[in-house]
């Protein structure tokens, strides 16, 4: 359901007091403000950007798993592929923008609520960024959670901007507010930031007939590329649906960097059969190859339990040059 004229009032006014707050004039993307609502059993993370002064807004990324997604961006490498951060992101933003990025959608929010902005990186919209999808708007459960995340994120800061806690972001500290049913107040501390432990579930492999035939094939030598990524075009089935981005299984020759087996999915398919599919063929076909590099635990995670069982080799983190070439293709091709 979309947001009622109340949420959108009172999401509004939350983000308009972060607007004068300008928590961008003090600090930077990485540092991490955690707040611990009520009834949520994961904290909620912020973290604002604008500290370079071309586009303000504060991004919420509720739970571990959203928030991971926004340490693999802050960490990934000049290798990686930037359209891919933006897809797989799980988060809410708001947005302090210029009138040219307010859709039609946003203006009848805008001019239901009475409100008029002017000049640059004053108008206010939010969207939210699900993992797949084209950012979108959000719904009245997400506008609730923004709400109360604003509401605690400008009280948090605002101790810290006036002297009143000091922060330690750099050695890895983050600014957290919690509620104390003890003390019946809330409280803003710095500590400590907690390692986040997210489980990743493997594909496994129970056909043992299989697996154990595929390890006798013999070997052939091969370097390979394996990569589960997002095609790098929208697709909108209907008019009213939100625009998704199919994903894409390869399989590539990493010597030569030729195309072996591909897949493309839609966001309701299951690929999970499809890629031991490909792995299966190539091997009936060729052998075993010597190996098959993976970006990192995200396509490994895929193939890691059925290359133990047929005695394959998986090597993570030395670069995908043939699957980066073939992505960088289709970007050239789209442009």
């Amino acid at each position: 359901m979309d947001p009622s004229k109340e949420q959108w009032a009172a999401l509004y006014e939350a983000a308009q007091n972060v607007r004068q707050l300008s928590p961008w004039d003090f600090l930077y993307e990485s540092d991490v403000i955690t707040i611990m609502l009520p009834g949520r059993d994961e904290p909620v993370y912020c973290s604002v950007i604008g500290s370079g002064g071309e586009c303000y807004g504060v991004g919420v990324y509720p739970g571990y798993e959203s928030f991971n997604g926004f340490c693999r961006m802050c960490e990934a490498d000049d290798e990686e592929l930037s359209y891919l951060l933006g897809i797989e992101q799980n988060c809410m933003m708001c947005y302090f923008g210029s009138r040219e990025q307010i859709s039609p959608k946003d203006r009848e929010v805008l001019k239901a609520l009475d409100l008029h902005f002017r000049g640059r990186n004053e108008w206010i919209y939010f969207r939210t960024m699900d993992k797949g999808f084209l950012p979108w708007y959000i719904n009245s459960e997400q506008a609730e959670l923004l709400t109360h995340t604003l509401q605690n994120f400008t009280m948090a800061c605002t101790d810290f901007f006036e002297d009143k806690l000091e922060v330690d972001f750099d050695s890895g500290e983050t600014l957290l507010r919690f509620y104390s049913p003890e003390k019946d107040l809330w409280i803003n501390s710095a500590e400590r930031m907690a390692p986040i432990r997210i489980e990743k579930p493997r594909l496994i492999v129970n056909n043992e007939h299989l697996t154990a035939q595929l390890k006798k094939k013999k070997r052939n030598g091969a370097k390979l590329e394996f990569e589960v990524t997002y095609l790098p075009t929208p697709v909108q089935e209907h008019k009213k649906d939100r625009p998704y981005f199919p994903r894409l299984a390869l399989l590539m020759d990493r010597t030569n960097g030729l195309a072996l087996d591909q897949h493309m999915a839609d966001m309701n398919d299951h690929i999970e059969g499809e890629i031991l599919g490909m792995l299966t063929g190539y091997i009936d076909k060729f052998g075993r190859p010597l190996s098959i590099h993976v970006r990192d635990d995200r396509s490994g995670r895929y193939i890691g339990d059925f290359c133990e069982k047929t005695g394959i080799k998986v090597i993570e983190g030395e670069g995908m040059p043939a699957v980066d070439g073939l992505l960088e293709g289709m970007l050239d091709f789209l442009k």
